[in-house]
């Protein structure tokens, strides 16, 4: 081990990582990053293959989010945002709502109006703090409405909405929430459309559905079956609950268009952003709400009619900088063009696992790919094996349970797709062999 490598052992905690060494490989730090490359304190280099958990999109040292960063920076760096405002936290709330409800080709596709596109936007810091944050004003709305019963929110099993207790709560991995499971929220969480249907016929009133754009992430990377989305819609509007579409990893054009939900022609009352928001360079996340939930919170301090929720960092200038200039590059540089370009290639690649030892499905949404892998032990180690056996080969990447994620950044040239795709099959065949 190198002294950073030592340092980290030492001294940090990581996120879903286990405490035992023995149950991971050695730590690997990184000190650099250039395009679809990231390089450790050996110099090594290795190709992002999940896009930085799932969140660089243009690649690493993008040349006008850097400018963009330098001169906010020179600027202000950071002002509080309580009773105050700034500079590109202004020009970025017009400019994705301009973006979202202008005739754009990155905008709601007709004939739906875009006006009723969600236009208040309410900054926080991580997609967790996003969603939470529409079920807060779902539920205060209700409340100030004179419907304070409401409260009640829903979600899906195997939709994951964030980590804080609230999101534990809501969402469907029991992974994630059994552990805290005396700490938990009352929340619904259905099994599927059907039950959602039942529930909703029987008289279920919700404050809220919550709906994972597109796919379920973290439970799997299972994309939702075609209407879906428009159903679970539906069933909102008939029992007079908001949508919420968790947009955290489907949005900014990972699965084809810029937001998940355009893909149905769905209108969410809420959307929830952030990941893809800076282009992966700074945390930084948005609750879109309707303009007329925000006209109820309108009262003194002490009314209850106002949203009591504020971070330090909320609208970050050199965040806001960056994901504004992030939003232009979108628009100037054809990036869902480029995406659609490389989703062929994408595609290719995946289909040569179908056949492969060990592999027990392939699936993909956009420019994301999920390869099960068949469990060695009960323990589910398999592709947590395959992505320490990909080291050696350039590639970075983090499994899901038993399920390998590969999600490159949209900068990705195709000779370094066929690489990825190449590391990732000889990783494969090398864990199952042993």
């Amino acid at each position: 081990m190198d002294f950073l490598e030592q340092a980290d052992a030492r001294w940090l905690w990581h996120p879903f990582t286990s405490a035992d060494p023995a149950d991971g490989p050695d730590p690997l730090i990184l000190v650099g990053g250039q395009g679809e490359w990231l390089v450790d304190s050996h110099g090594r280099r290795y190709l992002d293959g999940n896009s930085s958990i799932w969140c660089n999109l243009h690649g690493h040292q993008h040349p006008r989010l850097n400018a963009a960063l330098e001169a906010q920076v020179r600027k202000i760096a950071h002002c509080s945002f309580l009773g105050t405002g700034n500079e590109p936290a202004s020009l970025l709330a017009q400019a994705l709502v301009e973006t979202l409800r202008g005739p754009s080709p990155l905008g709601f596709p007709d004939p739906i109006p875009r006006d009723s596109i969600p236009s208040r936007v309410f900054f926080s810091d991580n997609g967790s703090c996003a969603n939470e944050i529409a079920a807060k004003m779902a539920v205060q709305f209700f409340r100030i409405t004179g419907q304070p019963g409401r409260t009640d929110l829903v979600a899906f099993e195997g939709s994951y909405h964030g980590d804080t207790m609230l999101n534990v709560s809501l969402g469907g991995i029991g992974t994630f929430s059994e552990p805290y499971r005396a700490l938990t929220l009352p929340c619904h969480v259905v099994p599927d459309l059907r039950a959602l249907e039942t529930r909703i016929a029987e008289g279920f009133q919700p404050a809220a559905i919550f709906l994972e754009s597109a796919l379920h992430g973290a439970g799997g990377m299972i994309p939702h079956p075609p209407g879906f989305m428009k159903r679970v819609a539906d069933l909102a509007a008939k029992c007079g609950a908001f949508l919420v579409c968790d947009e955290v990893l489907a949005g900014f054009g990972r699965t084809g268009p810029f937001l998940g939900c355009f893909a149905e022609g769905i209108v969410p009352d809420f959307i929830t952003l952030s990941k893809g928001l800076t282009g992966g360079y700074l945390p930084l996340a948005i609750t879109l709400a309707p303009q007329r939930v925000f006209e109820q919170f309108a009262g003194d301090y002490y009314s209850g009619k106002l949203l009591y929720h504020g971070h330090t960092y909320t609208a970050h200038p050199l965040a806001c900088a960056v994901a504004l200039e992030n939003l232009k590059i979108f628009h100037e540089e054809d990036t869902l063009g480029k995406v659609a370009a490389l989703r062929p290639a994408f595609e290719h690649g995946l289909d040569a696992f179908r056949k492969m030892p060990g592999v027990a499905e392939v699936r993909s949404r956009g420019l994301i790919g999920a390869i099960d892998l068949v469990a060695r032990s009960r323990r589910g180690d398999t592709a947590r094996a395959a992505c320490t056996a990909m080291r050696p080969h350039g590639i970075l990447t983090r499994p899901i349970g038993n399920t390998l994620v590969i999600m490159p950044p949209y900068c990705i040239r195709p000779e370094n797709l066929t690489r990825l795709f190449e590391g990732v099959s000889r990783a494969i065949r090398q864990v199952m062999s042993e």
